[in-house]
């Protein structure tokens, strides 16, 4: 998987990024990546290949990897890569200041503006909490 090429792919990326952005990570943070993915793609992840993505990740500069694909990804999949990098942000029910510059820096490289992201979140908020009522 060393090169994403499908939107699942850019929403794995992101969601590693910042769930691991704040020194590894948790089950929680592992089991919600897997289940997004498997969503967004259909296709099943383990534990390790998520370890193994975020070791990839960890040696190489992901931000400039987001700032390429600002280039080939629309409007939607960028919205969706912020979602899911958001709702594993939420997994460990803290946020991090190191996760939330991690999700600005990929929502700037996506070139996102400031504006629009944090309509992404506050719609994102709503919705979550929406699903707990």
């Amino acid at each position: 998987m060393a090169e994403a090429n499908s939107e699942a792919d850019w929403i794995l990326k992101a969601m590693i990024v910042v769930a691991s952005s704040d020194g590894g990570l948790d089950e929680r943070e592992t089991s919600l990546i897997q289940q997004v993915y498997q969503d967004q793609s259909g296709r099943a992840l383990s534990a390790d290949d998520i370890a193994r993505e975020a070791a990839a990740l960890a040696k190489g500069d992901p931000i400039a990897q987001f700032a390429a694909a600002a280039k080939v990804l629309d409007n939607d999949a960028k919205e969706e890569v912020i979602r899911a990098a958001y709702l594993v942000l939420l997994a460990d029910e803290r946020i991090a200041g190191e996760e939330r510059k991690k999700l600005k820096d990929i929502a700037a490289a996506l070139q996102i503006p400031e504006i629009h992201f944090g309509a992404i979140l506050e719609d994102l908020a709503i919705w979550l909490a929406q699903q707990k009522s």
